[in-house]
């Protein structure tokens, strides 16, 4: 595994935290790439959309689109990667 899926790995895991701490609404895709940016990950609008498709893909997180703005919730098995109850292969968490 090279250092671009490593850092996706984690990248993806910070996501969820973020999404995680947001409130019912969820965050906006916007607010993820700025958050995730100031922990020195790589978070054009690109990656980070491609990490969110990713999420819903595999049920940890749901998109949707209000007034133009992508925005993105946490799933019940979301939270469960989280909390360390479920760990899945393309998803790591750094201990905080």
């Amino acid at each position: 595994m090279n250092i671009v899926e490593e850092q996706g790995k984690f990248r993806r895991g910070r996501i969820l935290r973020i999404l995680a701490e947001s409130n019912s609404q969820g965050a906006s895709a916007p607010l993820i790439r700025s958050m995730v940016r100031s922990w020195g990950y790589k978070a054009d609008s690109d990656t980070v959309a491609i990490d969110l498709a990713w999420l819903s893909r595999h049920g940890f997180a749901t998109l949707r689109e209000v007034g133009g703005i992508e925005m993105s919730c946490i799933t019940q098995s979301g939270r469960e990667i989280v909390c360390g109850d479920l760990t899945v292969p393309g998803v790591a968490l750094l201990d905080d």
